[in-house]
């Protein structure tokens, strides 16, 4: 069977392929006792095209040593060569005979034998490069094990000199190989295992060299950076591994990520209204989906399926209520409660036959509603639970680096140490845990955004235990210049990811909410502050909280930058800028107002001068939000189109809607694409139309290949079928860019386009599986079988991929100017993915 998980082999398969199924074609009218045209041409253009592929080959197996392709490629050119033969002898048959049985069964068996030959002798080649690349790697993690036998200075010089040549030799061909796959997540996972290689280098060096300098002074001081050194040792390991891994993968279907094993997510054809899969906003959506299905249940399943789904989404609010502050975990768990009792009641009533009663209506009425306060009440705080737990990201470091390098003489030199390392190991996990929050929350909506949260807050958590051994041999020596270093270098990496995960955290927070709780977390610490003046004279409490209400409004400043970033809406730029400068302007009479009313406790003018100072802070926040918030109002619709004129004919029905058979998943994913695309009006809405006429015809193809009697008859059809998919696929694409090249919001923009990147891939693979399957016969089930699993893992891939990209590009409508040409394509933002993407 043909795979195509390299752009090179599509590339070669796609034209012989689209070839063949001119041949298919030409079979079936020789069947039906049509005459057909002479194929000598057609013939010598497929057996020129696959010869030059065999004289490739050939040229590489005369230079290989490598005995797997040594054995496997030549039965390809046989298969190759066999039906080339078979398709010459009929296209002579032909000739002599035009309903000759032989000739057509030469026809057919020769396209077979091409596409079959040829996907394998392309197959066997790559996995040959494969091999080449998993032997460097295997090279290299094993000379990484020489790392722990490594007892010199001179010793660590030369192992970095060995290594370095091997690892750039890998990086290069996992660069190549990573820009060569047609699947994103094993090319997104290849690059970031290497890069994991890549920055350990430096690391392990470091450690290696600080544990042979302490070896034989200090041996207590060398197993911390024994400790990190054995630690990197395993980060290389493993990414190498994970990158053979990889290597190996040949499935069209996407790998999930670090988010879905965060989530426990599971492969699945459905779409979520733009929510990843596994994600709190993922759940809600398909709780509401079932909750309105049950209104009008028809089995006791749906009913089963909604107790089931509301039951998901409070168990996962309760996981990520546990990162909350204690107030607004309380709150949520109460309202978790009451959903759980109205759910239960529903539930009873919906087994006791009473789930069209008025009650069981009521609930569901109730549950919905209360599905949207808890959606609220979580978003509120977690945005809340950002703003506390990044309120000053790398302070912790910081001070860990200073107890750490406290003379031996100072004053409470260990318990200061202890404390810092204490907060500092606690800091770094709750940044890790609140960002993996926010990932599973599913306010991102970026796939690999969100994959690299989740991997960068993982990266944070576990390097915090390796500074600190880190951290530890420099307390024990602090005059020792090596140990020094190496201390630099992990804090140095460890505040690169705090960095990169800020980052991280500021782009998929919302940021109207991040704005509207620093103006709540600014007034705390303001408010704490004037209590501390005036009431405790407490003039150490009240710095602690100015400094925490100026790093609060600095955050905000930073928030501000990632909204000037993202947008290409002058005007809107112009209105963060001017809200901007008025809080950079604000923050530092704050803080001069504040150390006047410290040190003079007594003088209440002092006072007010910060309090009025204080306001005009949070008030300058509060412009940026109301800024924010303005922007989000969707813009003034284009003016509606002319109605038709009164002679146009009247426009037939649509078809009746068929329903999924059991263990159709073709079926299946089409009728799902037909459910999404009723979230909008489909009249003057072609993107929406292309997809449910895309929907119906997989439909068809669906039938044909169920063997059940439908639209498609023919081998013919078949491949038409896919063609007219496939065109359609294309008019989605290039609506969507147009919507993608004119929307202002850079975020939303990149969603777009990310999503419709995969469909020219799924699309050109499905057009070679459906000549794959035109070229099966009735005496080979088992090869038949094979093209109907790949025909339907393409289909629910396409399906899957085409709703994505509706959603995103309604999200993107949002922010589309009037007046462009974008807007005329209308996907109006009027359903729950728009909420989320307003969100």
């Amino acid at each position: 069977m043909p795979v195509f998980h390299t752009k090179v082999i599509q590339s070669v398969l796609e034209p012989v392929a689209q070839q063949l199924s001119q041949l298919v074609i030409l079979y079936e009218e020789a069947q039906a006792n049509h005459v057909i045209p002479d194929i000598t041409e057609p013939v010598k253009a497929v057996g020129a095209a696959v010869e030059n592929l065999i004289k490739v080959g050939k040229q590489s197996l005369s230079t290989s040593k490598d005995e797997v392709m040594i054995k496997d490629m030549p039965p390809t050119f046989d298969t190759v060569h066999i039906a080339c033969e078979q398709l010459v002898k009929a296209a002579e048959g032909f000739k002599e005979n035009a309903e000759s049985i032989s000739s057509k069964s030469d026809l057919l068996n020769g396209s077979r034998g091409i596409l079959n030959g040829t996907s394998q002798l392309l197959l066997v080649f790559d996995q040959s490069e494969v091999r080449k690349i998993v032997r460097s790697c295997e090279n290299v993690k094993e000379y990484i094990k020489v790392a722990e036998q490594v007892e010199s200075k001179e010793e660590v010089e030369l192992f970095e000199k060995n290594l370095l040549p091997g690892l750039r030799t890998i990086i290069q061909q996992i660069t190549n190989r990573a820009d060569d796959l047609t699947n994103l997540s094993h090319a997104t996972k290849l690059r970031e295992e290497v890069a994991q290689c890549q920055n350990s280098v430096p690391l392990l060096v470091s450690a290696m060299t600080a544990f042979v300098n302490l070896k034989s002074t200090k041996p207590q001081s060398a197993m911390d950076a024994q400790e990190n050194r054995n630690y990197i040792i395993y980060l290389f390991d493993n990414s190498l591994a994970e990158i053979i891994r990889v290597l190996y993968l040949t499935s069209p279907s996407e790998e999930m990520g670090a988010l879905a094993e965060a989530t426990s997510a599971s492969m699945t054809s459905e779409s979520y209204g733009g929510a990843l899969p596994g994600t709190l906003a993922a759940k809600l959506f398909h709780a509401r989906q079932l909750l309105a299905e049950s209104e009008n249940a028809k089995s006791d399943d749906v009913y089963k399926a909604r107790y089931k789904a509301t039951a998901a989404v409070l168990e996962h609010s309760k996981e990520l209520a546990e990162t909350f502050q204690p107030e607004d975990k309380s709150k949520i768990l109460k309202l978790i409660s009451e959903i759980e009792s109205m759910n239960e009641e529903l539930r009873k009533l919906e087994e006791n036959g009473e789930g069209n009663s008025e009650r069981a209506k009521e609930l569901r009425k109730l549950i919905a509603e209360k599905l949207d306060e808890l959606e609220a009440e979580m978003k509120r705080a977690l945005a809340k639970q950002v703003v506390h737990t990044f309120n000053n990201p790398l302070g912790p470091l910081n001070k860990l680096t200073e107890a750490a390098n406290a003379p031996p003489d100072a004053p409470e030199r260990e318990p200061n140490y202890k404390q810092a390392r204490d907060e500092f190991k606690e800091h770094a996990f709750d940044m890790s845990d609140t960002a993996i929050a926010l990932a599973k929350s599913g306010t991102v909506t970026d796939k690999e955004h969100a994959d690299e949260l989740v991997r960068t807050a993982k990266k944070v958590s576990n390097l915090a235990p390796q500074v600190i051994h880190a951290s530890k041999a420099l307390f024990d020596n602090p005059e020792n210049q090596t140990v020094k270093d190496h201390y630099t270098k992990m804090a140095e990496e460890y505040r690169r990811q705090v960095d990169k995960l800020v980052k991280l955290v500021d782009g998929g927070t919302d940021p109207v909410d991040f704005i509207r709780a620093s103006e709540t977390q600014l007034q705390h610490d303001l408010a704490k502050a004037k209590h501390y003046m005036e009431t405790e004279a407490n003039p150490k409490a009240a710095s602690e909280s100015v400094s925490s209400a100026a790093r609060t409004a600095t955050r905000t400043l930073a928030m501000t930058e990632v909204e000037m970033d993202n947008t290409e809406d002058l005007e809107y730029k112009a209105k963060l800028t001017e809200a901007k400068e008025n809080v950079t302007k604000s923050i530092a009479p704050v803080v001069v107002a504040a150390k006047a009313a410290i040190t003079q406790p007594n003088n209440k003018e002092a006072v007010k001068d910060f309090t009025e100072k204080g306001e005009k802070l949070v008030e300058s926040v509060k412009s940026i939000g109301d800024a924010m918030e303005h922007q989000r109002r969707p813009p003034t619709p284009p003016p509606e189109r002319p109605p038709p004129p009164q002679e146009a004919p009247p426009v037939p029905p649509p078809p009746e809607e068929e329903e999924p058979v059991p263990n159709d998943p073709i079926g299946f994913a089409a009728h799902q694409l037909i459910q999404d695309t009723k979230t909008w009006e489909e009249k003057e809405n072609d993107m929406v139309a292309a997809a449910k006429r895309m929907a119906q015809l997989m439909m068809q193809m669906s039938k044909f290949a169920r063997g059940e009697e439908g639209e498609l008859h023919s081998k013919k059809d078949i491949i038409m079928t896919a063609r007219r998919i496939v065109k359609e696929s294309d008019e989605i694409v290039k609506m969507a860019k147009i919507v993608a090249n004119s929307c202002t919001d850079k975020r939303l923009k990149r969603s777009v386009l990310q999503v419709i990147d995969k469909i020219p891939t799924i699309a050109t693979q499905l057009k070679i599986i459906a000549t794959v399957k035109a070229t099966r016969s009735a005496d080979d089930p088992e090869s038949d079988k094979e093209a109907t699993e790949m025909l339907t893992d393409n289909a629910q891939n396409l399906m899957k991929a085409v709703s994505e990209v509706l959603y995103a590009t309604e999200a993107a409508s949002i922010r589309v100017p009037p007046d462009s040409e974008a807007a005329s394509i209308r996907v109006p933002p009027d359903s729950e993915a728009a909420s989320i993407s307003r969100q």
